[in-house]
């Protein structure tokens, strides 16, 4: 079992915060990290989003770079103060309920949530700049989770900047 974690492109500023939307950069950051998912081979079966406008935005640039539909899902539980812990204890849960077993669910959400849960699944402190990607593994019958890669979208950006 794989999971994504992805902290949302950069917004724009604004009011009501939920209502926020995401900048150019911030599409452009969403719609790299797609194509990187992409280019390696990694179609996630389920992306989990929050209920924050940035959050869906950038669930939505990732499935349409990805050339996916109908992966998208909503969770209640990925907003900045609510807890990873509670959401860490579920990831078996979700797994299962989404049949991703074999596969990869994509958390995209916002800090601090995403540094705590990547802490949690990694056991190590990580930054979660606007559209960093990690991705970690884990074999069903054990319970240490293996780094994949871990990227600041920035870097994937200018990557993708060169190909196209």
């Amino acid at each position: 079992m794989k999971i994504i974690l992805m902290r949302h492109g950069n917004a724009l500023s604004g009011s009501p915060d939920a209502a926020r939307r995401l900048s150019k950069q911030g599409v452009d950051e969403a719609t790299a990290s797609g194509n990187f998912l992409r280019s390696i081979g990694e179609f996630p079966q389920i992306i989990l989003h929050s209920g924050l406008r940035r959050s869906l935005e950038t669930a939505e640039y990732v499935e349409k770079a990805l050339g996916v539909s109908g992966v998208l899902r909503l969770h209640g539980g990925l907003k900045p103060n609510d807890s990873p812990g509670d959401f860490y204890s579920d990831i078996q849960t979700a797994f299962c309920e989404y049949d991703c077993l074999d596969g990869s669910i994509m958390i995209v959400g916002h800090e601090p949530f995403m540094s705590e849960l990547a802490a949690l699944i990694m056991k190590h402190a990580l930054t979660f700049g606007t559209g960093t990607l990690l991705m970690a593994e884990r074999n069903q019958h054990e319970y240490t989770w293996y780094l994949r890669f871990y990227v600041q979208a920035k870097y994937l950006v200018k990557a993708f900047d060169s190909v196209s």
